[in-house]
């Protein structure tokens, strides 16, 4: 099984890491074997030909964290996504320097911006491979109007072609107030497979007609780096949150060369697995528990069913992502637990795993314990 590790090197201005800090943390890992490395997105290139150098004499592959509509918008023309009527969603600045803040996907200069940013501040290294992230829209549970957008012309005119106007949007949206008043969730019918039903065949088709403009611009990206000769792994929500995000498994896999479905059991963080579900559903969040199957105290029965869903879903290699630690001020991820995950990925013959989201934050022991293979069976 490939194991890959993350280094968050901070946002575009950095966090001041120095070289030796990260190889007094990789050095915890000297007798252990590492297939890849992910790091971004700072724009600080001493740290990636430092990285070029350091993996290069060991056969370790060396991916750029490469962010796509969030956290570079300071360095080029980018559009905000806008909701219904042009309304703002609402940003955060998440563990000091991480910005949700989205940009629209179907704007033409979103993707000349995000090319010229790679030529321009990380070309000369000679990465392996890049590792696309925040490929999807502004998550629903931090903002009940991200599940809306965007609606600005560009996507509208795309989603037009599908048969969706803004009335459309406007429907599905009442539908789902309504049913929450009623004590339904999100309208869904029923999630099985990775896929949802919903009641309503109007809300059905538009997200469906969604996840396009996502895998649109993943695409044009992917195909890019693949001409310079550049692996591409993407980052995505576990299954059960893919469709709200704009995202489908089967179609971003289909233009990667690994996926990593971010399947967080116990940070109570974005992208974590609850946080997320919890946010989203709010005072529902039981039902809509019930109906993917999580269950209270279960996150790790629960990630088995999403990590199968996951492998049965995509068409390229599944590296399942599991943290490793979590942000400052929340219970710490123990050591027992990342066995677990480590177990259940050997069980489930996983081609690779992926250490998240920051090895310079979590302790030797839950790296060494990442690192290990399975002992015994879940």
């Amino acid at each position: 099984m490939k194991k890959l590790i993350q280094i968050y090197t901070g946002g575009v201005s950095g966090r001041n890491i120095s070289t030796q800090q990260i190889a007094q943390k990789l050095g915890v890992l000297e007798n252990s074997r590492i297939d890849g490395i992910i790091v971004g997105w700072s724009l600080e290139h001493q740290i990636y030909r430092w990285l070029r150098d350091y993996t290069k004499e060991r056969g370790i592959e060396l991916y750029l964290w490469f962010q796509v509509l969030s956290e570079f918008k300071g360095l080029g023309n980018f559009k905000a996504v806008e909701s219904l009527h042009g309304k703002p969603l609402q940003s955060a600045v998440f563990d000091g320097d991480e910005e949700f803040s989205f940009y629209c996907p179907s704007h033409p200069d979103t993707c000349r911006a995000l090319l010229n940013i790679y030529e321009t501040y990380f070309s000369e290294i000679a990465f392996d491979g890049v590792f696309l992230d925040r490929i999807r829209f502004p998550s629903p549970g931090s903002d009940s109007n991200a599940l809306f957008s965007c609606t600005c012309p560009y996507c509208m005119e795309k989603l037009a072609k599908t048969g969706i106007g803004t009335a459309d949007i406007e429907e599905a949206r009442r539908q789902i107030q309504e049913d929450m008043k009623k004590g339904a969730v999100f309208n869904i019918r029923e999630y099985k497979d990775g896929k949802y039903s919903f009641y309503s065949g109007q809300l059905e088709a538009y997200l469906s007609a969604r996840t396009d403009l996502i895998t649109g611009i993943v695409k044009t990206l992917s195909e890019y780096f693949r001409e310079k000769g550049l692996k591409v792994g993407l980052d995505l929500f576990a299954p059960f949150l893919a469709v709200f995000v704009g995202q489908d498994y089967k179609e971003l896999s289909g233009v990667a060369d690994f996926i990593k479905p971010m399947l967080y059991r116990h940070t109570y963080t974005p992208a974590g697995m609850q946080y997320e579900l919890e946010g989203m559903a709010c005072g529902r969040a039981g039902d809509m528990k019930q109906i993917v199957g999580m269950e209270d105290g279960g996150l790790t029965d629960f990630m088995e069913k999403e990590l199968r869903t996951a492998q049965m879903l995509a068409v390229c290699d599944v590296y399942a992502g599991m943290e490793v630690h979590t942000a400052k001020g929340l219970p710490l991820v123990e050591t027992r637990a990342v066995r677990e995950g480590v177990e259940l990925t050997e069980k489930m013959k996983c081609v690779g795993r992926v250490a998240s989201w920051n090895i310079l934050e979590t302790s030797g022991e839950n790296l060494l314990a990442f690192m290990e293979e399975g002992k015994r069976t879940i």
